[in-house]
């Protein structure tokens, strides 16, 4: 289809795309000529390292949970407390994200918390429940849980409740502790999202340096009682910082250049480090605070990775990439999985010589990816469609 466009006594021809565009460059206030404009990158461009960490910090969490399970089979394992790193990653991407896809749009905290919910919670529930039968229907396959309804209640609900079995704040399906925090921060965020944008930063940065500050003058607790104190205990914790240290990362990504200044080398060489670092800074100093032996590191491997992912220069693979999708789905569906191997293995009398449990090792963490992929196609990606839809 065609317009005609007159024009110093002449009537051109030209195409309603080419007409169109000429009216949305001179009502646009970003075509000034006078002075060029900074490339920033894009909120909305997809961060395939970042996806890329989200995997390997998975991939650290599901290692850091096979060390009981081959203590089970009668070998003792080393140091390895630091693969718990795994989730300071997540709670930094976590801050990252939310700060990048929600700073410069309008976007309401119901909004956002029905968003978050939609994502998180559906699979959750999946798992709770079918952990919640097991408890009900064979017990006896459980290897450290115990029905409790209270302790039930709360983790449906992402309240830190003490595990009946272990006293630790952790829910029915225990990775779920890091949902805990999320959850958290989320209802946090969304009271941030209320506050004008050039003071939200401010506001935040107060109320998450705040917290572990609480926590460290009450380190007894408030003397309310065992469950208030450990619940306390909980929420204020150094963990909170991280959330708001990635926040400060998406505010470096959105309004200025130090990403693209640091460039890939020095971003790859960050991320290596952090990765380097994270497993094994807990174990070799285990007395200092965890926002510096763990945080630091988590940091550091987040950002190294968003720099590349800034200039461009992350190649696309499927499989890491796959695992990077799948990274919720394998944090929540790894425990059934090494659970069950493990007890088959025993069952069925295989090998626990030094060989066999490296093929013990590297079958569980095989099974833990297939079944992370078959959650997330198959369960994981249609519920979040499905309610999406629904919203709408």
């Amino acid at each position: 289809m065609d317009v005609f466009e007159n024009g110093r006594g002449r009537v051109r021809r030209i195409s309603v795309a080419a007409y169109l565009s000429k009216i949305f460059a001179a009502i646009s206030p970003h075509q000034k000529s006078a002075a060029p404009t900074r490339s920033l990158p894009s909120p909305r461009r997809e961060l395939v390292g970042i996806q890329y960490v989200r995997g390997a910090a998975a991939l650290m969490v599901v290692l850091f949970h096979l060390k009981p399970q081959l203590e089970h089979l009668g070998y003792t394992v080393g140091p390895g407390a630091g693969l718990s790193g795994g989730v300071d990653a997540f709670f930094v991407i976590s801050g990252l994200i939310m700060w990048i896809t929600t700073c410069d749009r309008a976007v309401s905290p119901l909004k956002f918390l029905n968003h978050r919910l939609v994502r998180i919670v559906p699979l959750y529930w999946i798992t709770t429940t079918i952990m919640v039968a097991a408890m009900v229907v064979a017990p006896s396959v459980l290897q450290t849980a115990r029905f409790d309804l209270n302790h039930i209640i709360a983790s449906y609900t992402f309240i830190a409740w003490p595990h009946p079995t272990s006293g630790f704040m952790q829910p029915v399906v225990f990775p779920g502790w890091t949902l805990n925090y999320e959850m958290f921060f989320y209802l946090i965020f969304s009271v941030l999202l209320l506050v004008r944008r050039s003071y939200r930063l401010v506001i935040a940065a107060v109320v998450f340096t705040a917290l572990p500050l609480i926590g460290a003058m009450f380190q007894n607790g408030l003397g309310h009682g065992a469950l208030l104190d450990s619940q306390f205990k909980f929420y204020t914790s150094v963990n909170m910082l991280e959330f708001f240290v990635g926040m400060l990362l998406g505010e470096v990504f959105n309004r200025t250049r130090g990403l693209q200044a640091i460039g890939s080398r020095f971003g790859l060489l960050f991320a290596l480090i952090g990765l380097v670092l994270l497993p094994i800074t807990a174990d070799l100093f285990p007395d200092i605070p965890s926002i510096f032996s763990r945080g630091v590191p988590a940091l550091l491997l987040v950002t190294g990775a968003l720099a590349c992912d800034v200039v461009g220069s992350v190649p696309r693979h499927w499989l890491p990439l796959l695992v990077g999708n799948a990274s919720y789905s394998l944090y929540l569906m790894h425990p059934f999985v090494l659970s069950a191997t493990s007890q088959l293995w025993r069952k069925l009398h295989l090998t626990t010589s030094v060989p066999g449990l490296w093929v013990f090792s590297i079958l569980s963490v095989g099974l833990c990816l297939v079944v992370a992929a078959l959650s997330f196609w198959l369960v994981e990606t249609p519920l979040i469609a499905f309610f999406r839809k629904r919203r709408r």
